[in-house]
């Protein structure tokens, strides 16, 4: 096995969600999805351009999948690997690895949380529609 290969991969787009307190009832996944479609504007390209999804989430189960329906995607190559703090960076090795073998050619790397406002818990879908509405 020969490893990746320096300058093999560039990251040609970059974006943030929202950042702070955010309206009540966004979930992860709206964060996803909107940081996603600000990174694909900021690297010109559209949501048809990527083939290859990486996603964490502490927040949510198959992350990947979950944003790929959100916004109506079916890429050749997903992963939801979650593996803590490090999610992101690793995300990163396993898109390049992915493009380098032919798997995909155009990555998207996506993290988001809601935690600030709410815990994984509170914020799981499961639990989300087993729980009374918040007070107002």
């Amino acid at each position: 096995m020969r490893g990746v290969q320096r300058g093999s991969v560039v990251i040609v787009g970059v974006a943030e969600s929202d950042l702070g307190a955010v309206p009540p009832g966004t979930m992860p996944v709206d964060l996803m999805a909107q940081a996603s479609q600000r990174a694909i504007e900021d690297a010109g390209l559209t949501l048809s351009d990527i083939d290859g999804v990486f996603v964490a989430s502490n927040q949510m189960r198959m992350a990947s999948q979950n944003l790929c329906e959100y916004v109506r995607i079916s890429p050749r190559y997903f992963d939801s690997t979650n593996v803590g703090g490090a999610s992101s960076l690793v995300q990163l090795a396993e898109a390049q690895a992915a493009i380098e073998s032919g798997a995909c050619e155009t990555a998207l790397v996506v993290y988001a949380s809601t935690q600030r406002l709410e815990s994984r818990a509170a914020a799981s879908p499961r639990r989300r529609s087993r729980s009374p509405s918040p007070p107002r």
